[in-house]
């Protein structure tokens, strides 16, 4: 692998992304990853999920999408994957997504998996990608094998540069209703004050850009 990435485009694009979503606040929220799925199911979709680990949202996608038809990539050994290399990957797919993963590489790496994950859309194809919210005070820090931290705008500049239209943007927080009505509704002025969310996690939604001849 021999990716460059040119901070200068990388500011440029973590700019135009700063000025659709101008604070994470402007960010809506969801409680659950699989509820942004949800929303891009349809019959006899084809998805791929990378940094599946033990497959458990399989179960979970065909519960909603029986027809959905699923593959895995992770480069644990010790688990079950139809790929393990991501120069293994084979097909095309509808929906591509994966949570938690990116910020254990490298950013050439990162720029390196999603310009190679496009090749495998279709192209109506969508990629959902999620990191730890840097904005959230402890959410990647305290985890060894993190790498690269990514704020919302930085990683939709590195999709941005990678050939990607970013589509939307989500925050996650689920708790149980008291807890999570105390936090939205009643503390929010205060961690807009202090600049320090509740949000576990930022989701990316995004698509290949369309070329023109």
């Amino acid at each position: 692998m021999n990716i460059d990435l040119d901070w200068s485009e990388l500011y440029s694009a973590r700019n135009i992304i700063k000025k659709r979503f101008p604070s994470i606040w402007s960010i809506p929220l969801i409680k659950k990853e699989l509820a942004l799925l949800a929303k891009h199911l349809h019959p006899d979709i084809h998805i791929l999920e990378i940094g599946a680990g033990d497959r458990r949202t399989e179960k979970k996608l065909k519960e909603l999408c029986p027809s959905a038809s699923y593959k895995s990539f992770d480069i644990d050994a010790s688990t079950f994957q139809d790929f393990y290399e991501l120069d293994q990957i084979q097909g095309r797919y509808d929906l591509i997504f994966g949570f938690e993963l990116i910020e254990h590489m490298s950013p050439p790496q990162g720029l390196h998996m999603v310009k190679s994950l496009q090749r495998h859309l279709t192209d109506t194809g969508v990629l959902i990608l999620g990191t730890p919210n840097l904005y959230h005070p402890h959410r990647y820090f305290g985890d060894l094998t993190h790498v690269t931290p990514y704020k919302y705008e930085e990683l939709g500049a590195l999709l941005t540069l990678g050939g990607y239209e970013v589509q939307a943007i989500y925050r996650k927080f689920n708790d149980a209703f008291v807890q999570r009505f105390i936090r939205v509704h009643l503390l929010s002025f205060i961690h807009r004050w202090l600049d320090i969310d509740f949000a576990h996690t930022v989701m990316i939604v995004a698509r290949p850009q369309k070329t023109t001849d």
